[in-house]
């Protein structure tokens, strides 16, 4: 599933030339991550009262264009590989544009599971795993190449 959330630009992301400061877009991915995570069925509060913990281990991003205050920001996020003990999650930013989108970010972030008491990695719990999964179809293949294509990995 690629899940995609519509945020607007807010002016306190903006610096001093108008412009979105770069590390808006890494709050921008959370957010996309978490509508991803709950629209597969599950919240970070149901992971965390189930005894686990999600940080992130690795963020990267790509800035191809950038966004401006009062921009519509589409954020695409998608799963891209869950192992034992981490998950991995690829995000497209696109500003809207008057007929159209403009890709201005493509990110990746890597998350662990610990045990919420031991604070050690851990393997992920099987209500998460039968939640949220990979369904390839053509968009999810270009979403991955895209990524792939973008971070060089």
């Amino acid at each position: 599933m690629i899940c995609e959330t519509i945020i607007r630009v807010r002016y306190s992301e903006t610096d001093q030339m108008g412009i979105v400061y770069y590390s808006n877009y890494f709050v921008w991915m959370e957010v996309g991550r978490t509508d991803l995570i709950r629209k597969s069925g599950i919240t970070y509060k149901q992971i965390e009262e189930n005894g686990f913990l999600l940080p992130v281990v690795y963020a990267s991003a790509k800035f191809i264009g950038s966004a401006y205050y009062d921009d519509e920001i589409i954020i695409q996020s998608g799963l891209i590989e869950l192992s034992k003990t981490k998950l991995s999650i690829g995000y497209r930013i696109y500003r809207k544009t008057e007929n159209d989108r403009e890709l201005i970010c493509i990110g990746l972030s890597d998350l662990v599971f610990l045990d919420k008491s031991t604070r050690k990695i851990t393997k992920a719990p099987e209500f998460f795993t039968k939640s949220i999964t990979i369904t390839p179809h053509q968009e999810y293949y270009q979403f991955l190449d895209e990524i792939k294509r973008y971070l060089k990995i």
